[in-house]
């Protein structure tokens, strides 16, 4: 069986891999992130001349941090990119980024702003971090001003200068500004900005601000105790939305701060499978909804490359102009092969009110245990819906979404060399995510940090867990914590491994309920090995 294994990998190695494109090649690709990443390889070669390059890097769709630092490097500088629609600059405004002006010192700060305005200059910015108080000169900007420099300043400087309490004045004008939105998440999530999230917690019936932002708003209340402004940001919140997820966000925590069984049954009701969902049936002592996981036989599948990038963009693409259908489209990549792109498109054609747990490549798993098994395809399953040519923007690579130093660095532990292509290769994706997870299973045992570890790194689950607030016992532990994480992608991403991993756990045949993994979060010692 090994054998077999093995021989998968180098059929698959022989039959599809291709290191590298060339310049006519790429660019009649269609505008992408997979044709951002070979255009990243293309200008990272050293037989690229500087024209092609130059010509290459402005077809780009987003100018990733890879990107430019590869075009630097060819070129010697970063070409310029001219934003649509850009106003003209005030020549008297000293532009200086609030994140800079953050690293130096107050007498520095105001020894340049008392230079600029002997020039007949001015700075919003400067003006209020050269100030011996900067969130009372803060509090005299107009909103919009307010929320640039405090989303923009970082962490170490909010903690430092901005831990005060808007006025209700001042909240009176904020509401309205769109910047706030973001202004809110940062706040409720940083701990330490506590005089500031008091202050936040207020009455108000109607709000322009998001669904997010209500919802943070409701959660802070929670954090105080105050149970009915939190019941009212929640009623807003439900307001902001016409996602199912979002509506059982909601109503998890509406039945949580009010105990009434109806919103159980709302949960109960959904069509969408999620944490609250299943926590709701674990509450009710309810079975978990049926999902589906098609078993389907190979078919050949002609003029397709299931490792090629390019060819996936052609499917989404086709997709998007044939929305009508999606059925027949389904039909086309109905084998076992392509199982991943099958259910992608029959979970579309569907609006996603059918849900489907696919489990694709069975052999790249043989041997492993079941519980190593599910959390495979519960990352899979989130990280690209299992198709093996997927590419991010910041071009985690393949059906595990394994980013380039990641896979330099596994590839290095085994001594192997490898080019970045292979890892569109499904079984050696699942072999290197493997990898990285038996090094991950070392320091963290519950599934949901594990999540929050693939995703956002060791050292930030490190950080969030061993931080004085999170994870601890309490009364609405651990949901409280899970909403409070501060980095936005770890804390979905987190939520939906997890009832991937129970749904998939189910699905191998271990019975498994959501609540034992979630109670355990509050115990380290069933956790993780970073907290005593």
């Amino acid at each position: 069986m090994r054998f077999a294994i093995v021989l998968i990998f180098l059929l698959f190695s022989i039959a599809h891999a291709k290191s590298s494109y060339n310049f006519k090649e790429i660019e009649v690709m269609p505008s992408s992130f997979a044709k951002d990443y070979y255009t990243w390889r293309f200008i990272s070669e050293k037989e690229t001349s500087k024209q092609e390059a130059l010509k290459a890097y402005q077809w780009t769709k987003r100018k990733s941090h890879k990107l430019k630092k590869a075009i630097r490097k060819k070129l010697g500088y970063t070409p310029q990119t001219p934003k649509k629609n850009a106003k003209e600059k005030d020549p008297k405004n000293y532009i200086i980024y609030p994140g800079t002006a953050a690293k130096k010192s107050l007498e520095q700060l105001k020894k340049l702003h008392k230079k600029i305005k002997s020039q007949g200059k001015y700075s919003d910015t400067l003006d209020v971090m050269a100030s011996s108080n900067p969130f009372q000169e803060l509090s005299l900007q107009k909103a919009s001003t307010q929320c640039y420099i405090f989303n923009s300043v970082g962490s170490k400087y909010r903690k430092k200068h901005f831990n005060k309490a808007f006025t209700p004045s001042q909240l009176e004008d904020l509401i309205h500004e769109k910047q706030f939105n973001k202004s809110i998440a940062k706040i409720v999530t940083t701990h330490a900005l506590n005089e500031t999230k008091k202050s936040l917690v207020f009455m108000i019936l109607k709000n322009d601000l998001t669904f997010q932002s209500n919802f943070f708003l409701a959660i802070n209340a929670i954090e105080f105790q105050q149970l009915e402004v939190a019941k009212n940001f929640l009623t807003i919140a439900r307001t902001k939305t016409k996602h199912q997820s979002k509506f059982d966000q909601v109503d998890f925590w509406l039945y949580l701060i009010t105990k009434e069984s109806k919103y159980l049954e709302l949960l109960k009701k959904s069509h969408d499978v999620n944490i609250y969902t299943l926590k709701a049936r674990d509450i009710l002592n309810e079975s978990y909804p049926e999902v589906r996981s098609p078993n389907l036989t190979f078919k050949t599948l002609e003029n397709f490359d299931i490792t090629n990038p390019i060819d996936w963009e052609k499917i989404k693409l086709e997709m998007k102009e044939k929305p009508n259908d999606l059925a027949n489209l389904a039909e086309k990549y109905k084998s076992s092969e392509a199982l991943g792109i099958y259910t992608y498109v029959k979970e579309k054609e569907t609006k996603y009110r059918v849900p489907y747990y696919p489990m694709p490549y069975p052999l790249s798993m043989w041997g492993f245990e079941k519980e190593r098994i599910a959390l495979l395809y519960a990352i899979a399953r989130q990280e690209s819906r299992f198709v093996p040519a997927s590419v991010s923007p910041s071009y985690a690579l393949g059906m595990m979404q394994i980013m380039p130093f990641l896979i330099k660095h596994l590839a290095k532990e085994r001594g192997q060399t490898i080019d970045l292509n292979e890892m569109f290769n499904p079984y050696l994706a699942v072999n290197y995510a493997n990898q990285h997870l038996d090094y991950l299973n070392k320091w963290l045992y519950n599934p949901l940090l594990v999540a929050y570890a693939y995703n956002g790194g060791i050292g930030f689950t490190k950080r969030t867990i061993k931080s004085s607030h999170l994870f601890k016992k309490g009364k609405y532990e651990p949901f409280l914590s899970m909403e409070l994480v501060d980095y936005t992608e770890a804390r979905e991403y987190g939520k939906k491994v997890l009832t991937n991993y129970v749904i998939y756990l189910n699905l191998l045949g271990i019975q498994t309920k959501v609540s034992p993994l979630l109670n355990s979060l509050k115990y380290p010692s069933q956790s993780d090995r970073f907290r005593k």
